[in-house]
C-alpha cells in the first residue's frame, strides 16, 4: 500500500491511502475512490472519522483519501468548501497514475464533513458519482451552532445530485433526524436515487460504530449500526458496478459435486476410485500415474488442472470425461 500526503490548497491537504497492484489482484487493477471528509462541526477535523474510514473501504476496494479542509472560527463556510471542490478535483486529476476510475469517485462525509459533502453534490460544477453520508448537517439553522455560515442543502437538490446513502440515528441529540429527513425529501422530490438506514438508538459521530472507533466509550459502538459500512459497499457495488470476476460463486451443491466422481472431485478422492480411475484412462491414458506423483496436484480436481495447464486435454476430451464420470454417480 501507498500512503502519501499531498497539500491541495493553503488550508487542506490529502493523504491517499493506495492499494499495490498485484498479479494476484489483476481484475481489481483499477478501482474506484473514496474521499473521507471527516466531521467537527467545522472546528475540527475528526481523526474518528478519517483513517478508520478510509482504511475500511480500502479493504472494500476503493483507492481511499482523507481530507483534512479548513475548520475553525477564522474560516468561512466558503473555504472549506474550496478545499473539498480542490480535494475531489485532485483525485480525478491523478486518477490514471493512482489507478483510479475518474467516473467512479463517491465521497462520504460525517456530520459537517456530511454537510461538506451533500454541499458537492449541489452546489459544485465537478460532483461526485455518488455520495456516503452519516448523520449530516444539512440545515442551515444549523450553522450559528458550528459558528457558521452554511447553506441549506436540501434546498440545493435537484436532479443532477448523485446516488446517496445516508445513514443517521433517531436518538442523535446533537444534529437532530430532521436534518436527514429533510435531504432525502429533497432527493425524492427529485427521482434521485437512494438508500437510507435510521436506526433507532446510537449517539452522534459513531464513525464505524466499532470499539476499534469509540474511544473507549460503550456509548460509541452499536452492532446494528456497524451495519452502515457493508450496506454502504453493496450500495455503491450497486451504483458502480464490482470487479468482474469467471463464473459464478461457490454453492453448497458445489460442495456436494466435489464428494462424487467428476471434474470436480479432488485427484486424492478421484484417484481412490477405481471406476473412475479407469474412465479417466480411458480418455487421458497414462495421466492417472503423473497425477499420483505430484502430491500438490492432488488437492486440486481435474477441471482446475486443465484450467492451469493448457495443454492437459482438449475442451472436447474434458467434455467427454465428465459426462462419463457423472454416469458413474446413477
Amino acid at each position: 500500500m501507498k500512503v502519501f500526503t499531498e497539500a491541495v490548497t493553503a488550508s487542506a491537504t490529502l493523504t491517499a491511502y493506495i492499494q499495490d497492484r498485484s498479479d494476484e489482484l489483476s481484475n481489481a487493477t483499477v478501482r474506484p475512490a473514496m474521499l473521507v471528509l471527516p466531521g467537527g462541526g467545522y472546528a475540527f477535523c475528526s481523526d474518528r472519522e478519517a483513517e478508520p474510514i478510509a482504511l475500511a473501504y480500502l479493504a472494500e476496494g476503493f483507492n481511499a483519501f482523507v481530507l483534512r479542509y479548513a475548520v475553525g472560527p477564522d474560516a468561512p463556510w466558503e473555504q472549506s468548501f474550496a478545499d473539498g471542490r480542490a480535494g475531489l478535483a485532485w483525485v480525478r486529476e491523478h486518477a490514471v497514475e493512482l489507478d483510479i476510475d475518474p467516473t467512479k469517485v463517491a465521497v462520504v462525509g460525517f456530520s459537517a464533513g456530511g454537510h461538506l459533502a451533500t454541499s458537492l453534490g449541489t452546489a459544485s460544477d465537478d460532483r461526485p458519482d455518488a455520495l456516503v453520508l452519516g448523520y449530516p448537517v444539512t440545515l442551515a439553522e444549523f450553522g450559528p451552532v458550528m459558528g457558521k455560515e452554511v447553506p441549506d442543502t436540501p434546498a440545493a437538490v435537484t436532479k443532477d445530485t448523485p446516488p446517496t446513502f445516508l445513514f443517521s440515528t433517531y436518538a442523535d441529540a446533537l444534529v437532530p433526524i430532521r436534518n436527514s429527513l429533510a435531504f432525502l425529501t429533497a432527493l425524492a422530490e427529485h427521482e434521485v436515487p437512494f438508500e437510507s438506514h435510521i436506526y433507532v438508538v446510537g449517539a452522534h459521530g459513531l464513525s464505524l460504530a466499532k470499539p476499534l472507533t469509540a474511544n473507549g466509550q460503550g456509548a460509541m459502538t452499536d452492532d446494528v449500526v456497524a451495519q452502515w459500512l457493508p450496506d454502504s459497499v453493496r450500495f455503491l457495488h450497486r451504483v458502480f458496478g464490482d470487479f468482474a470476476v469467471d463464473g459464478p460463486a461457490a454453492t453448497f451443491q458445489d460442495l456436494t459435486a466435489r464428494r462424487q466422481p467428476g471434474l470436480d472431485m479432488p485427484l486424492r478422492n478421484l484417484l481412490e476410485d477405481a471406476r473412475a480411475v479407469a474412465v479417466v484412462e480411458a480418455h487421458l491414458p497414462g495421466v492417472t500415474t503423473g497425477l499420483r506423483q505430484n502430491p500438490i496436484a492432488l488437492g486440486f480436481s481435474l477441471r482446475e488442472v486443465a484450467k492451469h495447464t493448457p495443454d492437459f486435454a482438449d475442451p472436447e476430451t474434458l467434455a467427454a470425461l465428465e459426462a462419463d464420470l457423472v454416469a458413474l454417480n446413477g
